[in-house]
């Protein structure tokens, strides 16, 4: 069990040794014992130290005094640095390069994984991300993709349940007064469309969480080199599965109830402005409370962003892993809301491209015997390749954004370097 001075290890991680007080570089004195003192020299005493060279202290030498300046003229004495620059303070090491990253002199981070183990940047998060699905294609690949692709093809099929219903109302209101048959068949061809999209909105309820959950396990684990099999990783998540899940169906609901009372309330201030004022305050009053309430929701969403990724690795319970996710993006919300949204433009752009030959040859079988069939199939093919490919590379991303954040805060860098030495991985990972 866990304290809040103590944060929780991902699983699989192991925790790094603590040197024990007294134990380090500097916490040996020169007669064997710590530097309390209690050495052969006595209780509360110091060995005094000897003149350069080893030689015989002269009559009347005395010890430099610590913090004591050179006269004018003279040379500096023993053990004491001339005040010209600045020399580095007694038990602390010499600093070489930059102090806010590696310089030149100093020795580079150790990378056993996807990324190296210390604060990322920008271009190392989506390297990493990238490196992940190399590193472990099956799992980032193969398995997610393959659930996805299950789960796309159960909600269509739950979906044309209603596609009757559904054409019924299309024909009502849109073609009510029209007998011609293409637009009959295209009311079913639509009906079919809307009710396969409803349908996958279902089930991507229960399968993304589980889906973000193995990509997250996999990525901690390519951090460190290790590579797991798909029986691995679904073994390190299965206890956590039901509380991803509850965590995604909550978030869901509340936000949305959270998010149509809002617009309902801006909605509502702006025509009673505009009635009591005038109608272009009144619409001006509305824009301004929906960016208002854009921004204070993009606000909510990134400090909620890493309690996925801890519910997947830490153990903990939801709402102790809601408030634990909620501290470590104190004071990190724009640096994570720009990698996010930076991520989400870059794949929602390239899934785009991917995912439009699909729909676009769907179209051209809109119309025509059979044609409802295929353009169904090939818009829900383009529909999985684009969703494979967001949630595939968010997860990545979103998953070594808790992996940064964590080193940042909590030094968990020196933990992954403890667990990829003990399990042997040395060689850098796949750049």
């Amino acid at each position: 069990m866990t304290t809040p001075d103590q944060p929780p290890q991902p699983s699989g991680w192991g925790e790094a040794p603590q040197p024990r007080y007294g134990q380090g570089r500097y916490g040996v004195g020169q007669d064997g014992q710590g530097q309390d003192g209690q050495g052969q020299h006595g209780e509360g005493q110091h060995a005094q130290p000897a003149p350069p060279g080893g030689q015989p202290a002269p009559p009347g030498w005395q010890p430099p005094q610590y913090g004591q300046a050179p006269q004018y003229g003279q040379a500096p004495q023993y053990g004491q640095a001339p005040q010209y620059g600045q020399a580095p303070q007694y038990g602390q090491p010499q600093q070489y390069g930059s102090p806010y990253g590696p310089g030149p002199y100093a020795p580079q981070a150790a990378k056993p994984g996807i990324v190296p183990l210390r604060p990322l940047t920008l271009g190392e998060v989506y390297d990493g991300a990238f490196g992940a699905i190399r590193h472990n294609p099956a799992v980032m690949l193969g398995a997610a993709t393959l659930v996805l692709l299950v789960a796309t093809v159960l909600g269509v099929l739950v979906g044309q349940l209603w596609a009757p219903a559904i054409s019924g109302a299309f024909g009502d209101v849109v073609a009510d007064g029209f007998d011609d048959p293409a637009m009959s068949q295209l009311d079913t061809t639509y009906a079919q469309l809307v009710a396969a999209a409803a349908g996958t909105t279902i089930t991507s309820l229960f399968v993304t969480p589980v889906i973000e959950g193995v990509l997250t396990v996999s990525v901690s684990q390519s951090v460190i080199g290790r590579k797991l099999s798909v029986s691995e990783t679904w073994a390190r998540l299965r206890s956590r599965v039901w509380v991803l899940i509850g965590w995604a169906l909550l978030r869901g609901l509340v936000g949305g109830l959270l998010v149509a009372a809002y617009l309902v309330l801006a909605v509502l201030a702006g025509v009673a402005v505009g009635a009591s004022v005038s109608e272009g305050l009144g619409v001006l009053v509305g824009f301004l409370l929906v960016l208002g309430g854009v921004a204070l929701f993009a606000w909510v969403g990134v400090r909620l962003l890493l309690v996925a990724p801890a519910l997947a690795l830490e153990g903990q319970r939801l709402w102790a892993t809601v408030g634990r996710a909620w501290r470590l993006t104190r004071r990190s919300f724009w640096r994570l809301f720009g990698i996010y949204v930076l991520a989400s433009i870059i794949v929602y752009i390239a899934s785009s491209i991917v995912s439009y030959p699909f729909s676009a040859l769907g179209g051209l079988f809109a119309v025509g015997a059979g044609g409802g069939l295929a353009m169904v199939a090939l818009t829900t093919l383009g529909t999985v390749i684009a969703a494979a490919m967001m949630t595939i590379f968010l997860s990545a991303v979103v998953a070594l954004l808790y992996v940064d954040v964590r080193m940042r805060r909590e030094g968990l860098d020196v933990a992954l370097a403890s667990a990829a030495a003990r399990q042997g991985t040395s060689q850098p990972g796949p750049r």
